[in-house]
Parts: structure tokens; sequence; C-alpha cells
């Protein structure tokens, strides 16, 4: 619940849709039969999966190296990224960042937070 409690709803979801790995990634998609494949459409023989979009598909090697510098955040470890509630918001930037869920979330840029 502190992972998500100060995000929007559309954030939420993504996080929870990564968690799960019920998220439109072709891997899950070619289980539910909505994808030809389940292959990456970048990497030709690994299979389009979580870890793979968030951690080593080359085609998102700058958005990663961005979320590294910019936020100083350990994009080598899923479980920091998908549990950390420091790691929320950048992780939302790097996900924006890549446009790939955007048929299914839209742009979902963090919103500047305001403190009153």
């Amino acid at each position: 619940i502190s992972l998500a409690q100060h995000l929007p709803k559309q954030h939420i979801s993504m996080l929870l849709w990564l968690r799960t790995k019920h998220i439109s990634l072709n891997q899950h998609l070619f289980y539910i039969g909505k994808s030809p494949m389940p292959n990456c459409p970048h990497c030709e023989e690994m299979a389009e999966i979580v870890m793979h979009f968030l951690l080593s598909c080359s085609h998102y090697a700058r958005a990663r190296h961005i979320l590294t510098s910019t936020h100083h955040c350990h994009t080598s470890s899923l479980s920091y990224l998908l549990s950390n509630p420091k790691a929320s918001v950048p992780l939302i930037h790097y996900v924006n960042s890549m446009s790939h869920l955007w048929p299914t979330f839209s742009d979902i840029s963090p919103q500047p937070h305001n403190d009153r």
C-alpha cells in the first residue's frame, strides 16, 4: 500500500500490471491469444517479459541510462524497481519515456507533487 498510496489510479494500475506480469507485452499477449508471437519486437530471440522490457532490451538502453543517471535508481534490480516506493516515480518516468505501453496507458507522465 505504501508503494502506491501517493500515486494516481493510472500509475497504480501500471505498477500492478508490471508486478503481476499481466501487461501488454508480447509474452502475456501471446499467452492470452492476442499476439502471434511472444518475442520482443526489437530482440528477435528474447521473449518480451517484464524483466526483459525493463532491464535488458537493447532498444531501451538509452532510457535505462537516463533513469540511472538522473534518478540514481537501481535499474539492475527488478525487485527494487517494482517494490521500493522510492523507485515508483522514476520507474513511471522510465516506462513513459519508452512509449511502448502508450496504447494501454496513454501518456503516464507523473504529475508534479505539490506539498501544501
